[in-house]
């Protein structure tokens, strides 16, 4: 068995971690403010009660998660051995297409339905966000400077401006893509990118 059919199997017995995806999949799918703790321990066929054997409250949890997917997003800028940072940077982004049902919880659309309902969110969970999210844009400019350095490129400088204008764009296009779900996030972005010579 791989390590990650060994990871399901534990997430598919272990209470905690079923718990943790019931509420991501609700989050993705109806928000924070709907997702109740009896819908997320519902969603497992548990009692409310159960919910709090292992976390405090929604906010812990949302919390956990959070950190989580900011932590998926980190491991899929990290280079391969043997690989550059322009293939690393393909992957990046293929990473961050993928949705359900290839993917049980989005990092991405997660965190920008959360980003989107700032206003209603616990400001604990608001900060994480944005921290992430600086975290995100400086280790993208980074990699994407690499890139430009090994195609010999002197737009390094700007590496910067292009991840933050990346990050900010993804956030919007998956904020957008609630209310239009034939928009396409960056399954036809990348390719106009490459094209461009961007990266």
């Amino acid at each position: 068995m791989s390590r990650a059919e060994r990871q399901v199997a534990h997430r598919a017995t272990n209470t905690r971690e079923m718990l943790l995806l019931s509420a991501g999949k609700l989050f993705q799918k109806v928000g924070y403010p709907e997702a109740s703790i009896q819908r997320i321990a519902a969603a497992v066929n548990a009692p409310k009660g159960t919910f709090y054997n292992y976390f405090r409250s929604k906010e812990e949890l949302a919390s956990i998660l959070v950190d989580r997917q900011f932590t998926a997003i980190y491991q899929s800028l990290l280079l391969a051995p043997g690989e550059s940072a322009h293939d690393q940077l393909k992957h990046h982004f293929e990473f961050l297409a993928m949705e359900p049902p290839m993917i049980e919880i989005a990092p991405l659309q997660l965190l920008s339905i959360f980003a989107a309902e700032a206003p209603a969110i616990p400001p604990d969970i608001g900060q994480r966000i944005a921290d992430g999210i600086h975290v995100w844009d400086r280790q993208l400019g980074e990699l994407i400077s690499l890139a430009h350095i090994e195609k010999g490129s002197t737009v390094a400088q700007d590496s910067a401006k292009l991840a933050l204008l990346l990050t900010t764009c993804w956030f919007g296009a998956s904020v957008r893509r609630k209310s239009d779900p034939s928009l396409k996030l960056v399954d036809d972005f990348l390719p106009s990118l490459l094209r461009w010579g961007v990266l």
